[in-house]
């Protein structure tokens, strides 16, 4: 079973060799950039950096809007002391249920605020994402950076979430809700990460309790190797947790992308083993995603998320097909419009569910 699982994960990862994307991590495929570049944690998420926020206000947008001879209407001093961003999103959201009354609702997704003081300015820094809603205020992320300029490297202590594949901001994406690694499971512990040339290499170990009490002497340990090329880059993910009782969890998959004019390819699958006490499941997940910039500031994109959660069972596989239309009309605003439709055994709940949505979503 094992072997069959690897040959699934090896089969995608020969199609990834040929392709990339465009991004929340789409943008940083479709530019060449690093996720350090546009965004203060390292690995991707959350507030942007100076060279980000003037970015998103200047190349992002279909309209500029200026302030003065500036390009940018807010500052952005990489020696400031403090720094602060937000994102915020709204929407209406339509869903045809398989197996209950449908529903049209208006739902707040996302609303985080983010702070970062730079005690040491380009050395030392304590960063805080902040989770303002739904469901009450929690620090999603809140650690101490200490960078240096040897391989453009750094060592990050506190709470956040360990890197494993893409840092996708959609927390249902199937390869992030089914492995495990998403913003509403981040981790208490210790990440090294460094930079050199084209390779962005992070390596970290938690608790493994996804923020809750320890319970064991074990670690999750996390690891993430891409490697970019001039049109595509390609990475590695691998992970291992034991947990209390003698569960033990290994994932590990492929990564990569390519950027080819207007359009971008992101893609990766990961073979995932859950291990219990004389039991043991594979699962395998996937994620295709393609981006196409019609006009600039206007983006049309589709996702199809693949999983197979136990492969000695053959009729539970499960998929997701996600089209959407974004938009930025101006600096800090970009609006969406969004269809999914889910295929899978009718067994499951929701997994015929289909939607659509029309999301506002604020940034700075």
């Amino acid at each position: 079973m094992k072997l069959r699982a690897a040959r699934a994960v090896l089969a995608v990862g020969l199609f990834l060799s040929a392709s990339e994307t465009l991004a929340e991590p789409a943008i940083a495929v479709r530019t060449g950039y690093r996720c350090s570049q546009c965004h203060v944690n390292r690995t991707g998420g959350g507030m942007r950096t100076a060279f980000g926020s003037i970015y998103s206000q200047t190349m992002l947008p279909t309209r500029l809007l200026r302030s003065g001879e500036r390009g940018w209407l807010l500052p952005a001093n990489p020696d400031a002391r403090f720094a602060a961003g937000a994102d915020a999103r709204f929407q209406a959201l339509a869903l045809n249920h398989q197996a209950a009354a449908d529903s049209f609702s208006f739902e707040i997704p996302e609303a985080n605020l983010y702070a970062e003081a730079r005690l040491v300015p380009g050395r030392f820094s304590v960063y805080l994402d902040e989770t303002v809603g739904p469901g009450g205020a929690s620090a999603r992320e809140l650690f101490g950076l200490v960078s240096f300029e040897r391989w453009s490297s750094y060592v990050k202590a506190g709470k956040f979430m360990p890197p494993y594949g893409w840092r996708l901001p959609d927390d249902s994406a199937f390869i992030r809700q089914f492995s495990g690694f998403t913003y509403s499971a981040p981790d208490v512990g210790i990440e090294l990460g460094a930079e050199p040339g084209r390779w962005s290499l992070q390596l970290a170990a938690v608790n493994g309790t996804s923020g809750g009490a320890e319970d064991n002497r074990a670690k999750q340990l996390s690891l993430v190797a891409v490697h970019r090329f001039e049109s595509f880059r390609l990475g590695v993910s691998a992970a291992n947790n034991n947990a209390s009782g003698g569960a033990e969890t290994t994932t590990a998959g492929v990564l990569g992308g390519a950027g080819f004019g207007r359009v971008g390819i992101l893609a990766e699958a990961d073979w995932r083993e859950a291990k219990t006490t004389g039991d043991s499941t594979d699962a395998v997940l996937a994620l295709l995603e393609v981006d196409f910039l019609v006009i600039r500031g206007v983006n049309f994109k589709y996702a199809h998320d693949f999983i197979d959660p136990d492969l000695d069972v053959r009729t539970d596989a499960r998929t997701r097909d996600t089209f959407a239309l974004e938009w930025i009309p101006v600096p800090f605003v970009q609006l969406r419009l969004a269809a999914e439709r889910r295929r899978g055994p009718p067994q499951v709940p929701g997994s015929r569910d289909r939607g659509a949505f029309l999301e506002a979503h604020f940034f700075f």
